[in-house]
């Protein structure tokens, strides 16, 4: 079941110092097309696929997957080993 997204990306921001602004950082979180989970500050093996349909002049858009989600769609991808 495919579940639309609360947004594409949130951005959160959060201060680190006595001035707002100093240390100040973006966190990008996305979440799962599929399951709806949220990818947290970590994106370890999660995907991004493109979703639309080039051929219809459609914007470009992407969908984000979980790495349990993304390999039951579209199987596990051969990792690099070191």
């Amino acid at each position: 079941m495919h579940r639309a997204p609360s947004s594409a990306m949130e951005k959160m921001r959060y201060g680190m110092g006595i001035d707002s602004r100093q240390g100040e950082r973006a966190l990008n979180i996305v979440e799962c097309r599929e399951c709806g989970i949220s990818s947290g500050a970590f994106w370890i093996r999660w995907r991004a696929h493109r979703i639309d349909d080039p051929e219809l002049e459609e914007p470009p858009a992407l969908a984000f997957y979980c790495p349990a989600c993304s390999d039951r769609e579209f199987g596990t991808r051969g990792r690099n080993r070191l």
